[in-house]
């Protein structure tokens, strides 16, 4: 007996066998249709992600005939619309990166009242990231749709929530605490659905999940009869607090980074909901006892600001050469990278910024570049993590970071150097599901306490700093040209 986990992520489905060791025996994976609409709205296509999955699990039910439990870790904003009666889908999957809300969150920003209640309970700000504002304006805009919801058979959920209920036999309506809060439409101090909340993003006619901790049993399937019974489906929770909870984050100040297209961090800031203007404030999990909530930061760009050094500037042919040409040069010869492609991110939040080079000079080359590059990721990490130790007084005893870009070691090591911390790698790369995994493992063994779990953590490699005070250097006038040609210019 083993176990086995789903990830359905923003492009794929993966399927994770795990023996009792909790060791990876065998991975499978299935990319799905990334729907952009005329108007350039991302959606996805509900009924392939659905049949992905029990491509997948079928293939995993070869290997492992009985699993013990299935755990499940999911994109967490993307919303769903689907039919009580039968399941099937009335819309397609709004996907978190669509924007079709902006204009929506516009004006419940010059809503104070409504701007302020929003923060105050759910931790987060009015952005189209997250569901609440694409789902009013579906709700607007696609009168096929409202006539269905006002009539008061739609249900509405994020991906999990949608999937548990095809593969239940619409039997099990549930989602978790890490996926509902991502919504605009849960109460993070109270952790419930909030009737004034759905009073602003039109979602008072629909049917709402019941909401579980991720350490929970959430039904039952045998996956179209994948496996001879049913098998129970135990830990769910959102792609990012389930890395957080594998990461083992559970003490105030720990902090992991997320490294894909853009970056992901969360700091742990205890059982107190502190809201803070430069942050999200993410319900990170909870149990029957307490909530653990974190700051969150949020950047679009990490990896893609080195996939636009290779598929736009054609200065690398595959990303490893991002580590192979800067470790060439001694610096990057006072050239700078500012890389706001979608304006700059927190700590300094000015959504017109637009990305720039500077001090390129004529003994600039392409290493110089390159370098620039790969500095400004770690530089936009590092300033956040500063601002945020200093604003909030936070020590920040461990700091984790996963996903693609820790094979670049020259990378890590100028985060290591300028935070003075040791870095810790893990040594698994599906953290996420791993969450899930450990999420499940504590209700199935009935552990009261995370810290139950220690035995499982994952190996790590270490980073440890170096006192190196040429890229503190280059760090520091890297915070100048944005203090004098961004800041100051907002100002």
């Amino acid at each position: 007996m083993s176990y086995i986990t789903i990830d359905s992520s923003t492009s794929s489905t993966t399927v994770i066998v795990f023996n009792d060791q909790l060791e990876i025996v065998k991975r499978f994976q299935k990319e799905h249709r990334q729907i952009i609409t005329d108007e350039g709205y991302i959606e996805h296509d509900l009924e392939e992600i659905y049949q992905n999955l029990l491509e997948l699990v079928k293939k995993a039910s070869e290997i492992i005939s009985n699993p013990k439990f299935i755990s499940l870790t999911n994109q967490r904003e993307t919303f769903t619309l689907f039919n009580k009666k039968d399941g099937k889908p009335i819309h397609n999957a709004v996907v978190w990166q669509c924007t079709r809300g902006q204009k929506i969150c516009e004006d419940i920003l010059n809503d104070k009242s409504k701007n302020n209640e929003i923060i105050d309970k759910t931790g987060l700000k009015p952005n189209t990231f997250f569901s609440g504002s694409k789902l009013k304006w579906v709700y607007e805009n696609k009168s096929e749709v409202k006539s269905k919801i006002d009539n008061g058979d739609i249900l509405f959920g994020t991906i999990e929530t949608y999937l548990i209920y095809r593969l239940t036999n619409l039997n099990s309506y549930v989602t978790d605490t890490t996926n509902a809060s991502r919504t605009l439409l849960f109460n993070c101090l109270e952790n419930s659905w909030d009737q004034n909340l759905l009073n602003i993003f039109d979602g008072n006619n629909l049917k709402l999940p019941k909401v579980l901790n991720s350490s929970n049993i959430f039904g039952e399937s045998d996956f179209n009869k994948a496996f001879e019974k049913s098998i129970p489906i135990i830990g769910v929770a959102g792609d990012a607090q389930a890395s957080f909870f594998a990461n083992f984050c559970f003490d105030k100040g720990d902090t992991k980074i997320t490294t894909g297209t853009g970056f992901n961090i969360q700091t742990n800031i205890g059982n107190e909901m502190i809201i803070d203007e430069n942050s999200l404030t993410s319900l990170a999990f909870t149990s029957d006892k307490q909530n653990i909530y974190a700051l969150e930061c949020l950047n679009s760009f990490a990896g893609g600001t080195i996939s636009w050094l290779k598929d736009n500037l054609k200065l690398i042919n595959k990303a490893e050469d991002s580590e192979v040409l800067s470790k060439k040069e001694k610096d990057s010869n006072g050239v700078y990278l500012i890389p706001a492609f979608s304006g700059l991110g927190p700590p300094f939040w000015i959504a017109n910024a637009r990305a720039a080079f500077f001090g390129i000079n004529a003994s600039t080359n392409t290493n110089h570049l390159v370098r620039a590059g790969l500095e400004s990721v770690a530089y936009q990490m590092v300033v956040y993590l500063e601002f945020m130790k200093k604003s909030r007084n936070l020590d920040l005893k461990n700091l984790s970071i996963d996903g693609g870009m820790v094979k670049n070691k020259f990378f890590l090591q100028i985060i290591s150097d300028l935070m003075d911390i040791e870095l810790s790698i893990p040594e698994m790369e599906d953290m996420s599901s791993y969450g899930a995994l450990l999420f499940g493992i504590q209700y199935y063994n009935n552990y009261n306490s995370f810290n139950d779990l220690r035995e499982f953590e994952v190996k790590n490699s270490k980073i440890t700093p170096n006192n190196n005070k040429d890229i503190r250097n280059s760090y520091s006038s890297w915070k100048e040209i944005v203090d004098k040609h961004f800041v100051k210019n907002q100002d």
